[in-house]
Order: C-alpha cells, then structure tokens, then sequence
C-alpha cells in the first residue's frame, strides 16, 4: 500500500465533534491526497511523502465515512463506520493502561448493556522506530467497541469507566484513546527540549546518560531488533495473577529484582531504546497520536518517579510534560491528574514517599489553568501497586470531567481540600468542596494524627458542616494537625457526595 494513513484512524474510530478535524499519513512524493467526510472534501499534495488535511468541525453523528483517495496509485481506502462525538486521551503507567479484565468489578460490568458508540483505540507500546515493523501487536493498533466480552475486557478500565459515564450524560458517541506504559516516569512522556529547559530536571538527564555509560550500543541494537519472544505459558500466569493481585506481602518480601535475567536488549534497561529512557515514549508514541483532535488529557501516573527517587521535583516533571502536550496539539487542553492511591507495599517494590509526590501532583494542578486533581485516598491496596477499584476511579473523574469540560456546575464533583485552619478554644479546619457538609466513614484516629513539636497530642475529632472540630491540649504554642499523610491510608473523611478529602498538613 502506498497509501497510509496514521494507524489512529480506522474502522470504528470516534472523531472529536466541533473542532477542526486533522487527518494525516504518508503516500507517494509529490501525490494528490484527497479526503472526504460527510459534505466536505479537501485535497493536498503529499511533501517528502507525508500529507495532512485539516477538515472544518463537525456535529455529533453515529455513523458516517471517512474516504481518502490517491490521485497518483489509484487506491482509495474507505472506513464506513465512523462515528464523531467525544474522544478523551488516557495516559500514565500501568493503572491507566490497567484494563477491564482484572477489576474487581468487572463481573458485573462484563454483563452491561452492549454500547456500540463507546469505543476505545490503545496505541501499541512502540519504545523505538522500527519497532512496529519487528513485532507484531495483534492485542493494540485498532478501534474496539464495547459490544463483545472479548472487546470490552481490553478497555482501559479507569478510562472505559469514565466513557460510560460520558456517554449516559453526553448522549454522543465517546472514543478513547490509550497511550500509556506501566513502569515508565513523566520524563518518557516529554520532549527533550522541554526537559532541557529546566534545571530542576537535570538528574534524569544525567541519570540516563550514566546509565548508558556502559552500553554495548551495537550488541544493544542488534539485540533490539529481534523479534520479542511470545511469553512463556508460566510467564502468562504470572502475569495474570500480579494484575489480579495474587500476590501477597510475602511474596513481595521474599522478591529479588537481581534474579531476574539479564538481556542484551530489555525493554526497562537503561539503553538508547529503553522505555524509561528520557523523551523515548513522546517521540514514539504520543508524537504518533497528535494532532488527532481531542477534548482533553486524563492521567493517572507516578508510582515510578517515586521508585526513582524523583519526587523532590516531580511537580517541575508534570508541569513540563503538560505544558509540552498542549504545544504538541497547540491547544491549552483540559488535564485531569488522578493522584496516587494509598499503598504501602514492601521489599523492592515499596513506596517511599506517596504522601509527598500527592502534594507534588497538588502544586503542579494549581500551577496551571484548567488542570484538576481527583483524590482516591479510598480506593488503594496496602500490597498491590495496581489496586483493583477501578470503577469508583473512574466514576469520580467522569464527575469532575462532567463539571468542568462540560459545564454542569449542578456536580459537587471535585474532592474537598482544606482551606484554612484557624485557632479557637478549639481547632476548627475548613474545607471546600463539602456539599451539604462532611461526613466520617470509620475512626478517624487511623488517619489523622495531632502533635505538637514531635510529640503526639491526645484529641478528639468531630464534623461540623464544612469544617472538622479538633479538641486537644490548647496550651501548646503550636499544633501541628495531619490528615492520610502517609503512604497507605485509608480515607474517612467525606464530603456529602462520597468523596474523599484530600490529604493535609497544617500549623496552628
């Protein structure tokens, strides 16, 4: 074929309704592309073997073609089943890309009502050029639909979440597209010449190029071009059992990443085609997503940049990379950031400083316009990195995406978070957020801790509407109040609605 376009658009595809419209691919030098959708039909000659054609908006409809002809081979390539409504990317690590299969709901939601306008498109993981044309992805690269158990169970679970939602309010087709990598820092998802721009971030550069030192590079590239073996039977049940969360404290206490074999190409070793390497996964992947028009960004990422110790200026690495996605669509696209659930976990695979990249997350939202936080302080395992509640994940983001992308300010959709503290016969906290006001579900003595200068203060705890009463020793020059300011946590504290406060710290 000599005719292609981008592997985004297919059969099934969901384009995004009242905004311009950009289709691209590659064909012969100097060839005629053509284009139609709908009434409209556009032409442009393909420069150095690529072309792109820019259509004007169009309204919501459930099915209609997307034809693209070639003037110079004679092919025409016709995808009659296209829908255009509302289509949202998913990134991060593993619980984005985590799928429908292994949440702990899925029983039930398996059995749903067929939707043949929810639709979801998961990039296939691509560390390198080449790579695509090496191994064959049969599970990525195509638009599924939520209309067959072996279909819906590939959905981004916390994003296919989300979509239902969408679709029961909206009313409109809704596409989702999966661009993410379990195991893989902010810094993959950023250009190079963003992360150059900061000095804050100069310890992943200088980690990378250290990490490469030593490199074989020519046994590394010829390694990386053979074919990934097919996982092994045992591999399979590993795996499976991992996602489901088989594995228990024990196992995890007992785990030793040196046993692991040693390759001359692996996928998360450091190396010029690593996937963790700096900008790696920008170029490859998310470079092959844009410009494909979309409402706006969803993201659920950083248990790896707290592996790496990256913490300290993991709100610089956000701000970096959303700034750099909305230049690469050249749109100040809405982001919506999930912050980390609680986890605890132990031996290598133990978190440092969760409380502390969640405020880090928290300073990178109010830093930028239109980027928002969802809290889901309840919905983490003290020993599974990937947390299996997935449907109340993502039915919260679809209520604060419905509030402020779609303007439906009857939500009291976002999260409380404190306001102010203020010093009275007791402490009285404020929070906003809070609906008809706060609400407790459990002691809040598991998750709320009151000292004064290191030393732990008997108190006790009450709600008042908008604001938590702390009744303690008074006579202390100054209390220090911390709510889930730890790894793992369980949430008690709720607004109304049922969602959760976020974590604080405060002085009074």
């Amino acid at each position: 074929m000599k005719l292609q376009p981008a592997l985004i658009f297919g059969e099934g595809m969901v384009l995004q309704r009242d905004k311009e419209i950009k289709i691209w691919g590659t064909a012969i030098n100097n060839d005629t592309v053509t284009v139609k959708l709908n009434d409209q039909c556009a032409s442009t000659i393909a420069e150095k073997g690529y072309w792109s054609i820019t259509l004007d908006p169009e309204k919501a409809c459930n099915k209609t073609s997307l034809e693209i002809s070639s003037q110079k081979s004679g092919e025409h390539i016709v995808f009659s089943d296209v829908a255009i409504g509302e289509v949202w990317l998913a990134g991060g690590q593993s619980n984005m890309e985590f799928i429908m299969k292994y949440d702990i709901d899925y029983p039930e939601t398996r059995n749903s009502q067929d939707d043949d306008l929810l639709r979801c498109f998961t990039y296939p993981q691509t560390p390198f050029k080449g790579f695509l044309e090496i191994n064959n992805l049969p599970d990525a690269g195509f638009w599924r639909k939520w209309i067959k158990e072996e279909e819906r169970r590939y959905f981004s679970a916390v994003a296919g979440y989300m979509g239902m939602v969408l679709r029961e309010k909206l009313d409109v087709p809704v596409g989702i597209i999966s661009c993410n990598w379990g195991g893989t820092p902010v810094a993959a998802w950023t250009a190079m010449e963003d992360l150059l721009e900061h000095e804050e971030l100069k310890p992943i550069l200088n980690w990378h190029e250290q990490a490469c030192s030593n490199t074989d590079y020519r046994k590394y590239i010829r390694a990386s071009e053979v074919k990934t073996p097919d996982q092994t039977p045992e591999q399979e049940a590993f795996s499976e059992k991992f996602m489901m969360g088989e594995f228990g404290k024990e196992f995890f206490e007992n785990f030793d990443p040196s046993t692991m074999p040693v390759l001359d190409y692996a996928p998360y070793a450091p190396g010029p085609r690593s996937v963790v390497r700096p900008a790696g996964l920008y170029e490859n992947m998310l470079c092959n997503v844009a410009p494909y028009a979309i409402r706006g960004f969803i993201w659920y990422q950083g248990e790896d940049d707290d592996a790496r110790d990256w913490v300290d200026f993991y709100d610089v690495s956000m701000i970096t990379m959303i700034n750099c996605w909305r230049k690469l669509w050249k749109q100040d696209l809405p982001f919506y950031q999930i912050e980390l659930a609680p986890f605890s976990g132990v031996g290598a695979t133990a978190a440092k400083r969760y409380n502390d990249l969640r405020h880090k997350q928290e300073k990178a939202a109010a830093s930028l316009k239109e980027v928002y936080d969802v809290c889901i302080l309840d919905a983490g395992e003290e020993y599974n990195i990937h947390p299996r509640h997935k449907k109340i994940v993502g039915q919260r983001l679809a209520g604060i995406v419905m509030k402020h992308s779609y303007g439906d300010d009857s939500l009291v959709a976002d999260c409380p978070r404190i306001t102010k503290a203020v010093r009275k016969e007791n402490i009285e906290i404020s929070f906003d957020n809070t609906a008809d006001g706060l609400m407790l579900k459990g002691d809040l003595k598991e998750c709320l801790k009151v000292s004064s200068q290191g030393k732990q203060l008997a108190y006790e705890a009450a709600v008042d509407k908008d604001k938590l009463i702390i009744s303690t020793d008074m006579s202390k020059d100054k209390i220090e109040v911390q709510y889930c300011e730890t790894n793992y946590c369980v949430a008690v504290l709720y607004n109304s609605e049922a969602n959760p406060v976020f974590g604080f710290t405060c002085e009074v």
